[in-house]
C-alpha cells in the first residue's frame, strides 16, 4: 500500500492539469512569448502573483524531477538572484527595488517551470527548452516585422495580450528610416533576445535528425535573423560577430562546415530582405505594407529550398577539403573588406518631400563653403556636435537655409557636423562638396552597398553620441558605487540616486553596463556573484564540448554566452523584462546540457534537496510582502481616504512611501 502511494504521488506531477509536459512546442513557446511580454512594469504584479505560487506548487509536485537538474549554472543563477532579494532590505526606495527584482523572480521563476515542463533525458529535454526559447524569440520576431507591415498577425496578438497590459495597444513598432523598435519597445534590449534565437536556431538545425524538424527551425532561423538585423543595434551586432567566430571554434570539425555554409546562406538572404523592407517600408504605418511579411516568406521558403537542394552536397564537398579552415578565413576577410567598401562608395540620393537626409562629416575647424550639384532647390541645416553636446544630445547650428551656396564656420572643439537635407518637391541629389582655407571633402550621400536604414544608423559613427554618453553613465555610477562598494546601495538605486552625481541632467534607470550596474546595485559582491555565473557557465561548456559524446548543443550554448557576456557590457539587457526570462533559460539550459558539470560527488542529492529548499524559502519570503503590497492596493481603492491611507502604509513593506505622501 505504501509503495503504491509513493508511485501514485511520485506521478502526480505528469497528471497535474496545469502541467505544460504534455503540452505541444508551440503552445509552450506562445505561453513563454505571452509572459515575457506581460513582464513589465503595467502587468509585472499581476504576473509575479500567479508564477510564484505555480513555480512552488510545481517545484513540490515535481520535486525529484527538479532535484535531478540541479546543476552549478543552477546554484550560480540562484545566488545572483538571492543577492538580489537581499538589497530589498537596505534599497534607497522600495518602490523601485520591488519593480527590479519582480522583474528577477518572475524570470527565474519561467526558467524552473521550463526545467520542470522539459520531457525526456539530457537530449531530448535540452533540445525541447531550446526550442521553446527559440520559438518564443521567433514569435516575438514575426510579431514585430508584421507591425511594420500587414498587422494581420499582430493586430491580434498585441489586442490578446493588452487585456492584460493597455500599453501594448499603443506600439507602432518603428524608428522611421532608421529600425524597428518591435514588441519589446527597446531594440537593442530586442536584438539581445533575438540574437539569442539566432544562436540556438543554428545550433537545432546542425543537429536536428528529421527533415521536418529541420525545415522548422531553418524557418524559426530565419525569422531570428532578419528580425535582428532590422533592429540593427551596433553593440548587439559587435557582440553577435565575436558569437559566430565562437561557435566556429567550438563547433566539432565534422559539422563545422555546414555551420559555415548555413550561416553565409542566412546572411545573405537575411541582408536581401532587409535592403527591400528598407527601401519599401520604413516608413511610418498608414496601411498594409505586404513587403516585410512577404520577404519574410519568401526567405524563409528560399532558405529551406537551398538547404534541400544543395546544402548536403555542398557541406559533403566542404567536410572532404583540407582548407575548410582557410575558407572560413578568407570569407571573415572577404566581410570585413566589404564593410569597408560598404561604408566608403557613396554616390547621389533621392530626397521625398517630408522625408529628408541627415549625413555625417569631420572637417578640420575653419570657413567653408558648400557646392551642390541637383536637379531641384535644396535646403540644408547644418549642426555642429562638441564632446560636450554629444554627452548632452544638444547641438549648435552653424547655417540654416538655401543649400547652394550655403557658408558655415565649424568651431574648433566640433567633433562632427551632420548635415539635414529636405526639400519641397522629389529631388535627385549628385552630390554635396564642401570648400575651407585649408581643407575639402564630400558629403556622403547615397550609400551603394548598404541598405538605407543601416546607413542612417552609422551616421556620426565616429563620434556616436548614444556611445559617449554611456561613458558618462559608467562614470556616474562609478561615483555611486564607492558610497557602498561591498553591497551596493541596491536595486533601482542608480535612477533614485544617479542626479546627486550628475554634471548635467538626462533621465536614465541604468548604467548600459550591467558589470557596473551590478557594482552600483550589488556591490563587489554582486558582480563576483554575475562574473561567476558566466564563468560557470563557460567551465560547463567547455568541460562538455572536450567529451567525445558532447550534447550537440554545447557549440551553440558556448556561443550564446560570448554573446550575452559581451551585450551586457553595452546596454541594459540584464536589467530588461524581455531579455531575463530568455538569459535565465539559457544558463539553466546550459546546466542541463553539460551534466558531467559539477562532478556528482560536489552537488550530493542532500546538497540538491538544501538548493531547492533555498530556493522556496526566497520565494515565500519575498512572497508574503509583496501579497501585503498587493493588499495595500486593495485597501486603498476600497477605502480612498486617511484612513485607507494609514492602514495601507502600515501592511506594505515596498510602497510605504506613496501612501505617506498621499496624507
Amino acid at each position: 500500500m505504501g509503495k503504491k502511494y509513493r508511485s501514485k504521488h511520485r506521478n502526480l506531477f505528469t497528471l497535474a492539469p496545469f502541467v505544460m509536459c504534455k503540452a505541444s512546442l508551440p503552445i509552450a513557446s506562445i505561453l513563454f512569448f505571452a509572459f515575457t511580454c506581460l513582464n513589465e512594469e503595467a502587468s509585472i504584479k499581476s504576473i509575479a502573483a500567479l508564477l510564484i505560487p505555480s513555480t512552488l506548487a510545481c517545484g513540490v509536485l515535481g520535486f525529484r524531477k527538479l532535484r535531478e537538474r540541479v546543476t552549478l549554472p543552477f546554484l550560480a543563477l540562484f545566488l545572483v538572484v538571492l543577492m538580489d532579494a537581499c538589497t530589498l532590505f537596505y534599497a534607497p526606495s522600495g518602490k523601485l527595488a520591488l519593480y527590479e527584482f519582480l522583474q528577477v523572480v518572475n524570470s527565474f521563476c519561467l526558467a524552473i517551470l521550463l526545467l520542470l515542463f522539459a520531457k525526456g533525458e539530457k537530449s531530448q529535454s535540452g533540445r525541447w527548452i531550446a526550442s521553446v526559447l527559440e520559438g518564443s524569440a521567433a514569435l516575438a520576431g514575426l510579431v514585430s516585422v508584421d507591425l511594420i507591415s500587414t498587422r494581420w498577425i499582430s493586430g491580434p496578438v498585441l489586442r490578446v495580450l493588452s487585456l492584460f497590459n493597455p500599453r501594448l495597444t499603443s506600439l507602432n513598432g518603428l524608428e522611421a528610416g532608421t529600425r524597428i523598435t518591435s514588441v519589446f519597445v527597446n531594440p537593442n534590449v530586442f536584438a539581445g533576445v533575438i540574437g539569442l534565437g539566432v544562436m540556438l536556431s543554428l545550433g537545432l538545425v546542425l543537429s536536428s535528425e528529421e527533415r521536418r524538424e529541420r525545415l522548422f527551425h531553418l524557418v524559426c532561423l530565419f525569422i531570428n535573423a532578419l528580425a535582428f538585423v532590422l533592429a540593427f543595434s551596433m553593440g548587439a551586432s559587435a557582440a553577435i560577430a565575436v558569437a559566430f567566430l565562437a561557435y566556429l571554434v567550438l563547433e566539432k570539425k565534422g559539422r563545422r562546415a555546414a555551420l559555415f555554409i548555413l550561416m553565409l546562406k542566412t546572411l545573405a538572404l537575411t541582408v536581401l530582405a532587409a535592403a527591400l523592407i528598407s527601401l519599401t517600408s520604413f516608413q511610418p504605418w498608414s496601411g498594409i505594407q505586404p513587403v516585410p511579411l512577404l520577404s519574410l516568406v519568401v526567405g524563409a521558403a528560399v532558405l529551406c529550398l537551398s538547404d534541400i537542394l544543395i546544402g548536403h552536397r555542398l557541406t559533403e564537398k566542404l567536410d572532404s577539403s583540407k582548407k575548410l579552415p582557410l575558407m572560413i578565413g578568407g570569407a571573415v576577410v572577404a566581410l570585413i573588406v566589404f564593410l569597408v567598401a560598404a561604408y566608403s562608395v557613396t554616390g547621389s540620393a533621392v530626397i521625398r518631400p517630408g522625408e529628408g537626409l541627415r549625413r555625417a562629416a569631420y572637417p578640420a575647424s575653419g570657413d567653408y563653403v558648400l557646392h551642390v550639384e541637383s536637379n531641384g532647390p535644396v535646403s540644408v541645416k547644418v549642426e555642429s556636435q562638441n564632446r560636450q553636446d554629444t554627452m548632452m544630445h544638444t547641438s549648435t547650428i552653424l547655417y540654416q537655409g538655401d543649400l547652394a551656396g550655403a557658408a558655415f564656420t565649424v568651431p574648433e572643439d566640433s567633433m562632427v557636423v551632420y548635415f539635414n537635407f529636405a526639400a519641397s518637391q522629389e529631388t535627385l541629389l549628385n552630390s554635396v562638396t564642401y570648400e575651407g582655407t585649408d581643407e575639402s571633402g564630400s558629403v556622403p550621400l547615397g550609400y551603394r552597398l548598404l541598405p538605407g536604414f543601416i546607413a542612417n544608423r552609422l551616421q556620426g559613427l565616429w563620434a556616436n553620441q548614444n556611445a559617449i554618453q554611456r561613458l558618462v553613465f559608467f562614470a556616474d555610477g562609478m561615483k555611486l558605487f564607492r558610497r557602498s562598494p561591498v553591497v551596493g546601495l541596491g536595486l533601482g538605486s542608480f535612477e533614485n540616486a544617479s542626479a546627486s552625481v550628475q554634471t548635467f541632467y538626462y533621465e536614465t534607470r541604468y548604467t548600459h553596463n550591467h558589470y557596473v550596474q551590478a557594482l552600483v546595485d550589488t556591490g563587489i559582491i554582486g558582480l563576483v556573484l554575475f562574473v561567476g555565473l558566466l564563468a560557470v557557465s563557460a567551465v560547463a561548456v567547455l568541460l562538455e564540448q572536450k567529451r567525445e559524446a558532447s550534447h550537440p548543443l554545447t557549440p551553440a550554448l558556448g556561443a550564446a554566452l560570448v554573446f550575452m557576456a559581451g551585450h551586457a557590457a553595452t546596454e541594459i539587457v540584464f536589467s530588461n523584462h524581455a531579455y531575463l526570462p530568455m538569459a535565465y533559460g539559457v544558463f539553466l539550459l546550459i546546466g542541463l546540457c553539460c551534466v558531467e558539470v559539477p562532478p556528482e560527488r560536489f552537488l550530493t542529492c542532500k546538497i540538491k534537496t538544501g538548493i531547492l529548499v533555498g530556493v522556496a524559502a526566497v520565494l515565500i519570503a519575498f512572497d508574503i510582502p509583496f501579497l501585503n503590497n498587493l493588499e495595500a492596493r486593495k485597501i486603498f481603492q476600497k477605502n480612498p481616504s486617511l484612513s485607507g491611507l494609514v492602514q495601507a502604509e502600515k501592511i506594505d513593506k515596498f510602497e510605504w512611501a506613496d501612501y505617506a505622501l498621499t496624507y
